[in-house]
């Protein structure tokens, strides 16, 4: 028996220890799972802390579009009460002006009495002015007629005036004619002239040939007894 116990305790602690190996694998098992366990849950926490953070930025941005949306529509409401106030102020001075027009329309019914009554004044006037105007028609239409009248002989007076331009024009012109005829004759007679006087030089030369003809000219004249240069 006493063989036996050594063994036993062997035995046991063999036992023991493979129970506390079993334990450990199981227990590392456990780890495993619970790290994985943890994993995933860190997993999910961050994956709903970015979610959170998703929702915190919506929420942020529809917050300042509220915000945004509040400042203008606190605006606008100030713009209107501005423009209610001054419209109120605009209408001060219309419904001073309605009360005026209401004053103006009693007055002016008293003066629709004294219109009608001077109406009935002025009918009678107006048939006095309407026979004076008969009889001015009648006068414009006799100095329409002269005027008319007066227009032919005008037209008339005009046509004479042109076809005396007319001869006027062709009395010129046969007067420049003249001139340019005259011009020419005082040319040609010039001509002949001093054709003329240079023949006789010629034949006084011809018959004198020893006398000097070099100052005879027919621009030339006697003075004192000298032959000199004509002022002309």
């Amino acid at each position: 028996m006493a063989e036996d116990l050594p063994l036993i305790v062997s035995k046991a602690l063999k036992d023991s220890l493979k129970k506390l190996q079993e334990e450990n694998s199981a227990l590392k098992e456990s780890n495993l799972m619970t790290r994985a366990e943890a994993e995933k849950l860190t997993c999910n926490l961050l994956m709903a802390e970015l979610e959170h953070s998703r929702l915190e930025d919506a929420m942020v941005a529809e917050l300042r579009s509220m915000r945004k949306e509040a400042s203008n529509l606190r605006q606008k409401l100030h713009l209107q009460v501005q423009e209610k106030i001054d419209l109120e102020s605009k209408l001060v001075p219309y419904r001073l002006k309605v009360a005026n027009l209401e004053a103006a329309k009693k007055t002016d019914a008293t003066k629709v009495e004294n219109l009608e009554k001077r109406s009935t004044d002025q009918e009678v006037l107006l048939g006095k002015v309407e026979k004076e105007r008969d009889d001015a028609l009648a006068e414009l239409a006799k100095a329409r007629e002269e005027a008319t009248k007066t227009a032919a002989e005008l037209a008339q007076a005009r046509d004479e005036g042109k076809k005396a331009a007319e001869e006027l024009a062709r009395a010129r012109e046969e007067i420049e004619e003249l001139k340019k005829q005259t011009q020419e004759l005082e040319q040609s007679t010039a001509q002949v002239l001093t054709a003329g006087f240079d023949a006789a030089l010629e034949q006084v030369a011809c018959q004198y040939p020893e006398l000097d003809l070099s100052m005879v000219s027919i621009c030339n004249e006697v003075v004192d007894g000298k032959i000199v240069p004509s002022e002309d």
